[in-house]
Formats: structure tokens, C-alpha cells, sequence
């Protein structure tokens, strides 16, 4: 879902982050995949040929909270939406949370990556 509101978005790079190594693992991959998820691995590769940059990266569930709260609140009341330049009430605290997370773990790594930078992706 994430890949195709970048594409609807005409987003000319994009930075998707996910909790599921494994998944992200194989989005990275070169090969063919060939496990159950497989149709959702190659249909996430095509799409991703539709912008100038884009890469799959692994998170920690720590830095995924607003991620999944948003979720949460999408299933509660059965609506898929995307929210553009707002956070719902029920995500501020987390959206705060995974700020300051992000940032101590940025500075404990001490580097940034060049690419992202260009892009506008940090």
C-alpha cells in the first residue's frame, strides 16, 4: 500500500521501512523469490521500478509504533485512509516517541546515509 500512495503521489523516491526482517530481507534480495509471500515480494519489486529511488529498510518495533497505531485505528473503524500532513490525536504521543528514538539511534550510528540525504529521505 505504501509503494502505490508513493506512486499515486508521483513521489520520485521513497524510503519504506518495515518490523518484519524477514520480509524486508526478501524485498532486498536480487533473486526470485519462492516462499508463500512470493506474489507480494515480485508485485512490491515492480512497483518499486516506478520511482527514481527507493529502498526497503529494516526497523525496530520501538521506531514502528505510530505505524502500527495507525493500523490499529484504520481496522477499528474500517476505513482505509491515509493521513497527509496530520496525525490523528490517538498517534501524537508516539509520533513524538518515534522521533526521539530515531534520533538517539541516528546519532548512535553517527553517519548518515548519502543518498537518502539527497532525496530529502533522512
Amino acid at each position: 500500500m505504501a509503494i502505490n500512495l508513493g506512486l499515486n503521489l508521483r513521489l520520485k523516491a521513497i524510503k519504506i521501512e518495515g518490523d518484519s526482517r524477514s520480509v524486508i530481507r526478501k524485498l532486498q534480495a536480487k533473486e526470485e523469490d519462492r516462499s508463500e509471500i512470493e506474489v507480494y515480494i515480485k508485485d512490491s519489486k515492480q512497483l518499486n521500478l516506478g520511482f527514481g529511488y527507493c529502498v526497503f529498510r529494516f526497523t525496530h518495533k520501538e521506531s514502528n509504533k505510530v505505524a502500527h497505531i495507525l493500523a490499529t485505528e484504520g481496522i477499528k473503524k474500517r476505513e482505509t485512509t491515509y493521513q497527509m500532513n496530520m496525525v490523528p490525536s490517538v498517534a501524537e504521543e508516539a509520533v513524538d516517541a518515534d522521533r526521539r528514538w530515531t534520533r538517539s539511534m541516528k546519532e548512535r550510528r553517527g553517519k548518515s546515509v548519502q543518498r537518502e540525504t539527497e532525496y530529502g529521505l533522512e
